[in-house]
């Protein structure tokens, strides 16, 4: 089961506080809800995440007769309760455990600069999260609000350093958006180093934290640019044609999806969540007909509704629905928006 909430103990591994609130994140109805966790040790516990990875040498086996040959180089990283195997690294890779992956923000949680809210692991523990909430709040309009977020990503198969990600969570509809922090991607976050004093650590995660809060300052100045884009029927087409477009040698069914998907947009952006004073035919409302499909109603494979929702969140975090997010958040406060003028490329 490719891109899944790992189930490989016999349950989910999530948690989710109560203070997620009512009808919560699309990670809703999996794992345990409790009031909240104080500490990254507690969190990992409620999420099932309290395994450790060892790292055992390689061989390679002849394929056509007796035989092995041991691989100098590289170890596999391999996860102690099931003995999977998560990735295959170079012998100078240092495994963040999962326990010395977040416990440096139990600093940051104690000073009330962020509260654990959910922590779960995709792709049988390849891939192990956290959310923490910052206890702020952004409003686009009295009746939108924005809950910022810091996005914790550990990896275990060697794809990438353990990350701090800045995402949004929009109230009304519990949309999701990882914050770019340069010109292009989205999901790459702020890497923290694997340094050997806990204190050190924090106070890394403390200067990072920083970063991201500026970052939501500036996310709050973008939507409210889009609040300020109104966009008229014919550069809203356009618009969404920007953030999907059609490929020249698509076949008829691709055709067929794709004018659907267009026309969900569309739905999408007369709904009532688009439509809210002050939002109503505004870029801001035209990203969010996107990240509505993206989100929520975009469809996945899966043998049963769970593992298709699971799905849906590892693409809405880290794949093709994140790109899409990204494309039509940065196409949205594009000055042809503005204009009536679009000149996508």
């Amino acid at each position: 089961m490719p891109h899944e909430i790992d189930t490989t103990t016999g349950q989910a591994a999530i948690f989710v506080a109560e203070t997620s609130g009512g009808g919560g994140p699309p990670w809703h109805g999996l794992g345990t809800v409790i009031k909240q966790a104080t500490r990254s040790t507690e969190a990992i516990r409620l999420a099932h995440l309290d395994w450790n990875v060892e790292q055992w040498p390689l061989t390679a086996a002849n394929p056509n007769h007796w035989g092995a040959s041991r691989v100098e180089h590289h170890v596999a990283n391999v996860r102690t309760d099931t003995k999977a195997v998560l990735g295959v690294v170079g012998k100078g890779y240092h495994v963040f455990q999962n326990r010395e992956a977040f416990d440096f923000m139990d600093a940051i949680v104690g000073d009330k600069l962020a509260m654990y809210e959910t922590a779960g692991a995709l792709k049988g523990g390849r891939r192990v999260w956290m959310l923490a909430r910052i206890p702020s709040e952004y409003r686009v309009t009295p009746d939108d609000v924005i809950h910022p977020y810091v996005l914790l990503v550990n990896t275990h198969d060697g794809s990438a350093a353990l990350r701090m990600i800045p995402t949004t969570v929009r109230v009304v509809c519990q949309n999701t958006l990882n914050l770019a922090l340069g010109r292009a991607g989205g999901n790459e976050g702020l890497s923290i180093r694997h340094l050997p004093s806990l204190d050190d650590r924090v106070k890394e995660a403390r200067q990072k934290l920083g970063i991201v809060a500026a970052r939501f300052d500036r996310f709050d100045e973008e939507l409210h640019r889009m609040l300020a884009n109104p966009m008229t029927a014919s550069n809203l087409d356009d618009y969404f044609r920007g953030v999907l477009p059609m490929p020249e040698d698509a076949s008829d069914r691709q055709r067929l999806n794709h004018r659907q998907t267009l026309d969900r947009f569309h739905a999408n952006f007369d709904n009532p969540t688009n439509t809210l004073p002050g939002v109503r035919g505004t870029a801001w409302a035209a990203y969010n007909a996107v990240s509505e499909w993206a989100d929520h109603q975009r469809p996945f494979r899966g043998k049963d509704g769970r593992q298709r929702a699971e799905n849906r969140l590892h693409s809405a975090w880290f794949g093709s629905s994140h790109d899409i997010k990204q494309r039509a958040y940065a196409l949205a406060l594009e000055p042809a928006v503005r204009s009536g003028r679009p000149e996508w490329n």
